[in-house]
């Protein structure tokens, strides 16, 4: 089963809902004040989103969300987004310093 697959049918069973696949990934950034922070990123997937628009057509929105936690008790997170580039481009980073 692929992960959509698993996605879909964790959210179809009884009383569940928000599913999502979680990717982490650990990674080190410079603060503002020049210090080194370790970062773990985390990557929410929550399968295809499809909205409908007024013209009838189907898009798929929101499939991504991220939050980013420091080693220092600090998070950051941003809005979701159809793609990872994006959630990651637009995440709030400079809540971590």
């Amino acid at each position: 089963m692929d992960t959509d697959a698993v996605i879909a049918y964790l959210n179809d069973m009884p009383r569940l809902f928000g599913a999502a696949h979680v990717t982490m990934f650990r990674c080190y950034r410079e603060t503002a004040d020049g210090r080194n922070q370790e970062v773990a990123v985390e990557i929410y997937d929550e399968g295809p989103v499809v909205e409908q628009q007024d013209d009838g057509q189907e898009v798929e929105v929101r499939r991504y969300s991220c939050v980013a936690r420091s080693d220092d008790g600090k998070a950051a997170s941003g809005n979701s987004a159809n793609t990872v580039s994006v959630v990651l481009s637009t995440l709030h980073w400079w809540d971590l310093d």
